[in-house]
């Protein structure tokens, strides 16, 4: 029986082969869940990719709509802002008993028309937050300036100045103010109070809507 493969080794290499093919099996086994597991993760990033881009459309299309809100009021917001100068006609004064409500008659602007030229008085078209400023002009010869701004007739600012060096002199002052629709601001000069003004506009009154509310 010469050359013939001895029982055992035959056995042995069978056994091999099958534990081989078992190793073999296993890892094709182990490779497909790491591949369903791979599959698996994808589809939940490729989720969670979709949700988190669904949600910047979302808050995109919410910056869109805030900044066409935003446009739309600043489209539709009231326009209102004045500014008067008050004469060409030198000194004007009040009389001696009587404070003078000053009529400010040259318009250098007059957006929304709230400003009227024969009364001097603002009336707010709209409730919200206006700034007004104004200026006076006197020459201080032995005089006493004093100017005056009035809201719904009632006093909010008074300035003072006193001299005699026969100079020039200007009062100028600015405040914002809460105004309800209707309300009105205008300028007074005390009793026996004058100011000065001509060509070159020395004293001026203004004010413009700051924010409607």
């Amino acid at each position: 029986m010469c050359g013939a493969q001895p029982v055992n080794s035959q056995t042995d290499a069978q056994e091999e082969l099958l534990s081989l093919g078992e190793e073999l099996r296993e890892l094709l086994s182990a490779t497909r869940m790491e591949l369903q597991d791979t599959k698996a993760d994808m589809k939940s990033e490729v989720e969670n990719l979709k949700r988190e881009n669904a949600a910047l459309l979302s808050r995109l299309a919410a910056a869109e709509s805030q900044v066409e809100t935003l446009e739309r009021g600043v489209r539709e917001a009231p326009k209102v802002a004045f500014a008067a100068a008050l004469t060409n006609k030198g000194y004007i004064q009040a009389d001696d008993s009587l404070n003078m409500n000053l009529v400010f008659e040259k318009v250098l602007t007059n957006v929304g028309q709230a400003y009227s030229t024969e009364t001097g008085f603002f009336t707010a078209p709209v409730k919200g937050v206006y700034f007004f400023r104004f200026t006076v002009r006197d020459d201080m010869a032995r005089r006493w300036m004093d100017v005056r701004l009035h809201k719904n007739g009632q006093q909010v600012v008074q300035l003072e100045e006193s001299g005699d060096d026969g100079f020039a002199t200007y009062l100028s002052s600015g405040l914002a103010l809460d105004m309800e629709e209707g309300d009105t601001v205008n300028m007074v000069l005390p009793a026996k109070r004058r100011v000065y003004d001509d060509y070159a506009n020395h004293s001026t009154f203004s004010g413009f809507l700051v924010f409607p509310l």
